[in-house]
């Protein structure tokens, strides 16, 4: 459940926590969780000695043995009613903040909404730990790993201790690396383990580190992908056998989805392309295929197995190449390639490029 938090003007806040506390506790001035100068601060080593006895208190031991007590819960505080969400605004960028149908403040955690590495905190936005010399307590130093153990030393700086123990066998715990292998080496051929589908390893400081795996993936369903140790090429795409014979395809309007939209120039500005396709009209025969509705007509031979493949040119001194191939997984779907392609000298006075855009076709009945 995302955590709520509740939201009071400051002037509101010292009187309710006064009539909360006990006499001998500590008062809290505009919110802020200060010790009155009459009340001595009591010392500490753990967070266990700092009990105020408040209930509505969070009580920490911070740098420097000071016990503080934070206002925490609605117990003393109670819930500022909201009527929109821009009532519950807590100036932490990374929270969405709205208002609950019981007219209370919700202040959601959004860690999508930070830079790689970082997490949202309700009360300090988007951090990866503590900055060196800014912890309190030792919830400001966590850091990635599992491995260290991350402290708030008394100079309110955070420190990590590695913990082998909490690596697997024959890796060792690294400060800011994790658990890595304990193998030495001087260079990245060092820790080549001779299998290239898991990546390249590399020789860093402390050992060798493996690499990130191969991704065969060709974003095709009709295709089981697969990386081979072995061969010429390192990626296999093997046909599903659903979508081997197509079946018979039928001529007709097929939509495109996406559609196809491109444009270029010539260095002028002058326009020399302007696709703006949603569909295209595909004629099957015994013979081959034609395909009308791009820029330039399209023909190929016959439909194999579900496989086609069509292409038309525009002639020019900058020649418009267009091609369409693909597979008709059934008799009114295909899955293909629109293909654009600008050859000729004058092409190079156009900001013309060759593209490939992948295409899904169903037949408009």
């Amino acid at each position: 459940m995302p955590r709520v938090r509740t939201w009071m003007p400051s002037w509101l806040i010292a009187p309710l926590l006064v009539a909360c506390s006990e006499p001998a506790g500590p008062r809290f001035v505009d919110g802020d969780a200060s010790v009155a100068a009459d009340t001595p601060a009591a010392a500490c080593t753990a967070s266990t000695q700092c009990d105020d006895g408040v209930a509505c208190t969070r009580d920490i031991c911070v740098v420097g043995g000071v016990c503080e007590h934070v206002p925490d819960g609605p117990m003393c505080m109670p819930a500022m009613r909201c009527t929109r969400a821009a009532d519950c605004n807590d100036n932490v960028a990374c929270t969405r903040d709205t208002c609950l149908v019981d007219g209370t403040c919700g202040h959601t955690v959004q860690n999508d909404m930070c830079p790689a590495g970082q997490t949202c905190d309700t009360t300090r936005g988007c951090s990866s730990g503590a900055t060196p010399g800014m912890c309190r307590t030792e919830a400001d130093c966590r850091d990635a790993f599992d491995c260290t153990v991350d402290t708030c030393g008394a100079d309110g700086r955070c420190a990590s201790i590695a913990q082998n123990a909490r690596c697997s066998a024959g890796q060792v715990c690294r400060v800011g690396m994790g658990c890595i292998s304990e193998r030495s080496c001087s260079a990245d051929t060092d820790c080549d383990d001779r299998m290239r589908c898991n990546g390249a390893e590399r020789c860093v400081e402390f050992g060798c580190v493996a690499g990130t795996a191969v991704n065969c993936d060709d974003m095709d369903p009709c295709t089981t992908d697969t990386c081979a140790e072995s061969g010429a090429s390192m990626c296999a795409h093997a046909m599903v056998a659903s979508c081997m014979g197509g079946g018979n395809p039928r001529s007709g309007v097929y939509s495109l989805n996406p559609g196809v939209m491109y444009t270029c120039d010539s260095l002028l500005g002058t326009r020399v392309v302007e696709i703006n396709m949603s569909a295209v009209q595909i004629t099957v025969t015994a013979t081959g295929i034609t395909v009308t509705g791009a820029p330039a007509t399209m023909t190929g031979g016959p439909v194999m197995s579900g496989m086609f493949s069509a292409s038309g040119t525009i002639a020019g001194t900058c020649a418009e190449v267009y091609t369409l191939t693909g597979r008709f997984t059934d008799d009114r779907h295909f899955s293909g390639t629109f293909g654009t392609m600008y050859t000729g000298l004058d092409c190079f006075f156009t900001n013309c490029v060759t593209n490939m855009f992948p295409v899904m076709g169903t037949l408009a009945l």
